[in-house]
């Protein structure tokens, strides 16, 4: 199960499954762009419970964003209940060239 907690939503996660998947297949308007874990529309702050992260975060999300708890819904399987936040205005994470 995975809680949304600022949207009041509850939803089944089936064993294996993606947290994204999850979410859309459930109705849920949850922000995403490619899912595969490259542009971080998807993320969202982790709570409460475990994930699995499919990918490193570290490649999209930032050292503070890691440690305030987000993760990547298109790469999270989960290994127990979660309570999540999402922001369901986000913007895809826009990179500099260096």
């Amino acid at each position: 199960m995975a809680n949304i907690v600022n949207a009041n939503k509850t939803l089944k996660v089936r064993r294996g499954e993606k947290l994204l998947t999850a979410a859309l297949e459930n109705g849920i308007k949850w922000p995403h762009y490619c899912r595969v874990g490259s542009c971080g529309t998807c993320r969202c702050k982790l709570l409460e419970g475990k994930i699995r992260p499919l990918t490193d975060f570290g490649y999209v999300l930032d050292d503070e964003q890691l440690k305030e708890g987000y993760i990547l819904a298109c790469q999270s399987v989960l290994k127990s209940e979660i309570k999540v936040e999402l922001d369901f205005k986000q913007k895809r994470i826009r990179r500099t060239k260096i």
